[in-house]
């Protein structure tokens, strides 16, 4: 696997009901670690912004609002399984759609990225 799972999975893992959008996909628990809690576990404030780069060189940028409001996380498994690249994997940036119905709109589906390469903050 990647050297960066076993370092995600140092931090405590955090659960999440929602699908990846515009893949007619369909309602999973996906597991992984809160952004905000990774980046407090690094040392790191929360950043006014951060953007998140996927490896066919989508970008999009998530406020640090989102982090505290939401707890969006890195997940790593969806139902149990590993994530792998046919499966947008290794890594997916998930939104807790299942806890707040207000995420169900275009903006946060933008913010859902999957094949995460890069976390950069501004």
């Amino acid at each position: 696997m990647y050297s960066c799972l076993a370092d995600l999975k140092a931090y405590p893992q955090r659960s999440v009901t929602g699908f990846i959008p515009d893949v007619d996909d369909q309602e999973a628990e996906w597991t992984g670690v809160s952004l905000a809690s990774l980046l407090k576990g690094l040392g790191e404030p929360l950043p006014a912004r951060l953007t998140a780069s996927a490896m066919d060189s989508y970008r999009e940028a998530i406020p640090g609002s989102d982090l505290e409001v939401y707890d969006p996380i890195i997940a790593y498994q969806r139902n149990g399984e590993y994530l792998n690249i046919s499966q947008r994997g290794p890594l997916v940036i998930m939104y807790p759609y299942g806890e707040h119905p207000e995420l169900l709109t275009r903006v946060f589906f933008s913010r859902t990225v999957w094949q995460l390469d890069e976390l950069r903050l501004e």
